[in-house]
Parts: structure tokens; C-alpha cells; sequence
């Protein structure tokens, strides 16, 4: 299974890499609040990939190994994104690496390999974050439980308080 991890994580730096070249395109690089759409993308793909590797386990105790794939997608994808951007930034585009320098509170300190350092602890943090929020979502009773289905349930269940 962790290559079904692996794999996600890899299509997930992709999507990450194609919204900051479209970004970039758009002219909008330089707008780094427009990182919480990666937050998105992220929370997108965990979910899937947990979902999906639940439906495979079949086993009613994954929490453990949910919450494993899930820290595997976050790791493939923070590193294979955050080494493009090194490399994007060191070689492709070394005014944007002046740009986010200048808006940076600690910018005179950063260069390409801080980047990629902190594109990897932001993204390790918020995906384990997210994960885990999935995981809560997802472990009750080894099915994914929406408002009909406890709708369901309390109707159908007797009331014994004669």
C-alpha cells in the first residue's frame, strides 16, 4: 500500500506544480497568499488516498496505517514540490526569489534551500494536521458516516421509554 501513497503523492506535487505555473502564467507568482489553494490541494488529495486505502485494508483497525498513508502522500509531495521550487527559484527565476525576499519578515535570510526547507516543514505540519482530521472524520465503524445515515439510524431505532 505504500506505493498507492507514493504514487498519490507524486500526482499531488504535479497538481501543485501545474497551479504554481498557471499562477505564474496568470502573473500571480509573486501573491504568496494564494499558497492556501495548496492547503486545498493537499486536503483534496488526503482524503482520496486515505479513503481509498481504507476501502482496500478492509480492516477495521487502520487508524495506524490511515494515518501512515497519509504522512506518505504529505512527505512525497513536500519533497518532490519543494525541490522544484528550489530549483525553480536558484535557476528559472531568480527575481521571484528577490520578490519573496522582500516580502518576507526573515527574507534576508533566504535563499533556494530555505525554500525547499520550509515548503517541507509547512507542508509536513499542515498535512499532519489534515490527516488526522481525516482520520477522526473516517474511523467511525470502519464506514464513512454522513447526517443521512444518522437520520437513518434514529428513526429506525425503537424508543423503549414507555
Amino acid at each position: 500500500m505504500e506505493r498507492f501513497g507514493i504514487v498519490t503523492g507524486v500526482i499531488t506535487s504535479l497538481a501543485l506544480i501545474a497551479y504554481f505555473m498557471l499562477m505564474k502564467v496568470l502573473g500571480l507568482a509573486h501573491v504568496l497568499e494564494l499558497r492556501f489553494f495548496n492547503f486545498i490541494i493537499i486536503a483534496t488529495a488526503l482524503f482520496i488516498s486515505i479513503r481509498k486505502y481504507k476501502e482496500r485494508l478492509h480492516e477495521r483497525e487502520f487508524y495506524l496505517k490511515g494515518l501512515g498513508e497519509g504522512m506518505m502522500v504529505t512527505a512525497t509531495t513536500t519533497v518532490i514540490f519543494g525541490i522544484f521550487m528550489g530549483f525553480y527559484l536558484a535557476y528559472m527565476d531568480p527575481a521571484l526569489m528577490d520578490i519573496i525576499r522582500a516580502e518576507s519578515s526573515f527574507g534576508r535570510y533566504l535563499d533556494p534551500l530555505m525554500v525547499v526547507f520550509s515548503i517541507f516543514l509547512e507542508g509536513m505540519a499542515s498535512g499532519a494536521v489534515i490527516t488526522f482530521a481525516i482520520m477522526q472524520y473516517l474511523k467511525t465503524n470502519g464506514t464513512i458516516v454522513t447526517r443521512k445515515d444518522i437520520r437513518r439510524e434514529t428513526t429506525t431505532t425503537p424508543n423503549n421509554n414507555y
